[in-house]
């Protein structure tokens, strides 16, 4: 088993397109696909062992998720972090406590919901078996950036598989931090 991590970026602004092609990058079934923004960045250093730890621990989960310094929806954001704060050191420093505090592969949470697309994480095999779905609902919608990550995280829990929030891994994630998360200028 191995994990494969990319940061997706569509020319044509077509992100599913982009998501599939990356996908079938990954050879095997039982291999994991971790995409995350481009604009979001790990910042300890042991990250991969983190996201090994989850995924050995909880290999039948649909879709795996993480908190960020940054996030649309409150439940990807802990309550100690202040989404304002631009030092980069206090964003090291909330990743630590969250490292400390919830043992990486130790907790989750069970997300019942969607999600945002920060970082999102699943296996080959289980992509293969949403993929149709996710294709028809995203076309349905005339999606191509934003919403993406909605319809996926729609699909995997229609689909009766869950998604769970890794509690011990923290990105930052800058979101439009000195545009506003309301601009969209970069869709155009």
């Amino acid at each position: 088993m191995h994990i494969h991590y990319f940061n997706p970026f569509s020319i044509e602004k077509d992100f599913l397109k982009e998501l599939d092609y990356y996908m079938s990058l990954v050879p095997l079934p039982y291999d994991w696909a971790c995409f995350r923004d481009g604009d979001t960045m790990f910042v300890r250093g042991d990250y991969g062992n983190c996201i090994w730890e989850y995924v050995t621990r909880y290999p039948e989960t649909g879709l795996f998720t993480c908190y960020a310094s940054r996030c649309h929806y409150k439940i990807q954001v802990p309550d100690i972090t202040d989404m304002e704060n631009p030092s980069i050191s206090y964003h090291r420093n909330i990743a630590d406590q969250l490292h400390e505090h919830f043992q990486p592969g130790q907790q989750i949470d069970i997300i019942h919901r969607r999600i945002a697309g920060h970082m999102m994480m699943l296996r080959k095999s289980t992509w293969l078996k949403i993929r149709p779905a996710v294709f028809g609902l995203v076309r349905l919608k005339n999606k191509k950036i934003l919403g993406v990550d909605t319809q996926i995280s729609k699909t995997i829990l229609q689909a009766g598989m869950d998604i769970k929030l890794m509690k011990g891994i923290y990105l930052v994630h800058y979101l439009r931090f000195n545009e506003g998360m309301g601009n969209h200028n970069h869709l155009l």
